[in-house]
């Protein structure tokens, strides 16, 4: 919605805006009570290097017979301009466009250039190119007393500014400059002040020219028509065009001029019918009947439906009711007398019709909106005082007024405490009634704790119980006098501080996993309490939470990637692979207060990605989540770690724990059927969770570099038969422990199990790699080292070399 600031001006007497700071606290004050500025344009915007010129000499074109050559004095210098307007003389007060000006009906940039071998420095303008009009037979003349050098949005009083407003659907009442005004002067402790409205009526009553009948009385509220005979159909008053073409209205004619400004002053959408044409000189407002074809202003023919309320002739259609009116009636120059037409048309109905049309027109998005029932007759009468004034005319005497089911008067209440308490500051029953009043929302009466108000009409779809009315109190006083406060009993003492050196590590973190193929994702940090309730510990529950699936906040990072998991196998089916993860806070309660600590979750579901040479495609097992696993703590530098096996007795799932210098930094999972059947997953799901905040103290970022050793490996493997209680941590500890230093790689390759291995037997094979940095290894030397090993192996896990 387009608003000229010059037009709301007229609503709000002693209302000056004379500097660039006061239009600034202007445009705060409209942002803080809610209204959305889109943009801001400034009229002279489009008149930047256009001044006031005086042609001071013409001559004829040596190489062109329609060209002349001027000279023209901008008071800066004379400029030589090649011009193409016959009516261009010697002595004329011009508009020059000169050079960097951009025309504004072209939008092409004034350059010096050369028009048939002559200089050219600027342009002498017509009203057609300036957008002033459609007037382009030849250039503009101003006045002989126009001052040389004036800018020319001086000259022609270029000084509106029009806002674009975002209009949300509850607020119809802004759709028109009346309804801002009425948000501006409350915003300046002004009232606004509507035109006074004078015209004479003849002695021959509209109800004896014409007949009203609302048939369909749900959809029609009040419908109310005036008859103005003799009119003069003709160009309207610059003043009048002048308004319509600051928000961006071409003007037609003085009749549907008239009713457009007034729509856009008052939010009320008007139509004038040429009175002559409807036949039998009656109206009826009634639905259509499905498959009826109707042909509207726009000379393009409807489809109509059972829906479609239509506004009607003894004869037939005439227009669609709140939306267009049709071609039959409508005004033309011929036009001598007016049927003007004001009235309330149910919002619900309007937008149905509207959408199954395919037709939006400013008046439909009005009555969509919901207009004010009580400006009906004010629109028509403030319409038939301008078309007397413009127009002429007789007016017939009273408006006809069909208006069957009065509205009833709506009144809210609230409570000053209850107020106080959903804006965070104290406030009054006074103050209350002084910022509604503001608005025109008016206490009636107070009864126990509660204030009750009488709710304006133009208000009647938005404010319909307390918490609207608390809303319109913290939106007056101004979200932005509202002070801060931070007594929410959170400990912040000990509250984790990511410095950069964390930010670091969370960067090498993204960027390791990313390279092992896994997708980043975010999840929802508030989720729905009884959803986690199958894990373990209490969540912390919102006062106030935005809606029954966000009240709690997230005391781990599971839920979110099961749901994650969830989601990709149900949109891309189950043969897919997922690798994810994510980073973030969880939080837990503590006594009255609460911690936050900061969290990792890995998790891969679905297909290995990538084929095996044999055997083809695989799902990802409990090994693959613990490798990546490894890879990440291996990244970090982070390789004294040690794995703690056990079963899971919450989930009643594979459970196991990595521990770093006896301190517990993450846990490794297979998720279990009561975890995966509560998040409806078919498929097996694994993953692992680290303590981000342990870790940050654990990691040293920059490493030192080490060469790579100059000598080659040497490479054997080992099978062992052990009890099956025997973990494979505990078989990698001891043999890194015996190859110290030498031994760098240790990869299990195989897992057997087998009854002919023994009662309560498997046989694990390893690939182990051995380096130095000072030699080349012999296989004597290999072979103490694997000796040392297999003993040690014996000794601390009952180990024996298989056959």
């Amino acid at each position: 919605m387009k608003i000229s600031l010059n037009w709301l001006k007229d609503y709000i007497p002693g209302l000056e805006f004379d500097s660039e700071e006061s239009l600034e606290i202007l445009h705060n004050k409209m942002i803080s009570c809610g209204l959305d500025i889109e943009s801001i344009e400034k009229e002279g915007g489009i008149y930047k290097n256009f001044v006031v010129g005086e042609v001071i000499e013409k001559k004829k074109h040596p190489d062109a017979d329609k060209l002349s050559l001027c000279k023209v004095n901008t008071g800066e210098k004379i400029l030589d301009i090649v011009c193409g307007a016959p009516n261009v003389e010697e002595g004329q007060k011009v508009c020059v466009a000169v050079t960097g000006a951009v025309i504004p009906n072209g939008g092409f940039e004034i350059k010096k250039s050369k028009i048939r071998g002559e200089t050219s420095e600027g342009m002498i303008c017509s009203e057609n190119e300036l957008n002033l009009s459609e007037n382009h037979d030849g250039i503009l003349v101003l006045d002989k007393e126009a001052p040389i050098g004036q800018s020319f949005a001086d000259h022609i009083k270029a000084n509106d500014i029009v806002y674009e407003i975002g209009i949300t659907p509850n607020r119809g009442d802004l759709f028109s400059h009346i309804g801002v005004a009425r948000e501006i002067a409350a915003l300046y402790d002004k009232k606004t002040v509507l035109p006074e409205i004078k015209f004479t009526e003849c002695d021959i009553p509209t109800s004896s020219l014409i007949k009203i009948n609302i048939e369909n009385t749900d959809h029609c509220k009040r419908f109310t028509g005036r008859v103005i005979k003799n009119v003069i159909i003709k160009e309207s008053h610059d003043w009048l065009k002048k308004r319509l073409k600051s928000i961006g209205l071409k003007p037609r004619n003085n009749i549907v001029d008239i009713t457009n400004f007034v729509m856009f002053e008052t939010g009320q959408p008007l139509h004038a019918f040429d009175f002559d044409k409807i036949r039998g000189n009656e109206i009826i407002v009634k639905s259509a009947k499905e498959g009826d074809k109707f042909v509207t202003l726009d000379s393009k023919e409807r489809i109509l439906n059972s829906d479609s309320l239509m506004v009607c002739d003894a004869e037939g259609y005439s227009g669609i009711a709140g939306i267009m009116g049709g071609e039959l009636s409508e005004i033309t120059d011929a036009t001598k007398n007016v049927f003007l037409e004001s009235a309330y048309f149910d919002p619900v109905s309007v937008r149905k019709n509207s959408k199954k049309l395919g037709l939006q027109t400013d008046a439909s998005q009005r009555f969509e909106r919901g207009v004010d029932v009580n400006m009906v007759e004010f629109a028509s009468k403030r319409a038939t005082q301008l078309i007397q004034e413009i127009a002429g005319g007789e007016v017939s005497k009273d408006l006809y007024d069909v208006y069957p089911d009065k509205f009833a008067e709506l009144i809210v209440g609230m409570r000053a405490e209850k107020a106080s308490s959903l804006i965070g500051i104290e406030l009054s029953e006074e103050n209350i009634i002084t910022l509604l009043s503001k608005i025109e929302i008016e206490l009636v009466k107070k009864e126990n704790d509660y204030l009750y108000f009488r709710i304006p009409e133009f208000r009647r779809l938005d404010i319909t119980r307390e918490a609207d009315l608390i809303e319109e109190v913290a939106r007056i006083y101004g979200y932005d006098n509202i002070q801060e406060s931070t007594n929410f009993n959170i400990n912040v003492s000990n509250s984790a501080k990511i410095s950069n050196s964390n930010n670091k590590v969370i960067n090498l973190i993204n960027n390791h996993l990313i390279g092992r193929g896994f997708n980043q994702i975010i999840s929802e940090t508030l989720i729905d309490d009884k959803r986690i309730s199958i894990f373990q510990g209490k969540s912390i529950r919102l006062m106030n939470s935005i809606s029954a699936e966000m009240n709690a906040l997230r005391t781990n990072l599971t839920f979110g990637m099961m749901s994650a998991i969830r989601n990709n196998f149900n949109n891309s089916g189950k043969n897919i692979s997922l690798k994810l993860f994510e980073s973030g806070k969880v939080f837990f309660e503590e006594g009255e207060n609460f911690r936050e600590e900061s969290r990792l979750i890995i998790a891969i579901a679905g297909k290995k990605d990538m084929e095996l040479i044999y055997g083809g495609e695989k799902d990802f097992d409990i090994f693959d989540i613990k490798g990546e696993a490894e890879m990440f703590l291996s990244k970090l530098n982070l390789e004294n770690y040690r794995l703690i096996y056990y079963n899971d007795k919450v989930l009643e799932g594979v459970k196991t724990g990595v521990s770093l210098n006896d301190e517990l930094i993450g846990n490794i999972y297979k998720a279990d059927s009561a975890l995966l059947k509560a998040f409806d997953i078919d498929s097996e799901v694994f993953y692992a969770e680290f303590y981000l905040d342990k870790i940050f103290k654990k990691v040293k970022i920059g490493g030192q570099y080490k060469p790579v050793s100059k000598f080659p490996s040497v490479k054997r493997d080992i099978a062992i038969v052990v009890e099956k209680n025997i973990t494979y941590d505990d078989i990698r500890s001891s043999m890194q422990k015996s190859g110290g230093r030498i031994l760098r790689e240790v990869e299990l390759f195989d897992l057997y199990e087998d009854d002919k291995l023994g009662e309560n037997k498997k046989s694990l094979a390893f690939s182990l790699e051995f380096v130095s940095d000072e030699k080349t290894m012999t296989d004597e030397e290999t072979k103490k080292i694997m000796d040392k090993i297999i003993n040690n192996l014996e000794k601390n896990t009952g180990a024996r070399l298989r056959n």
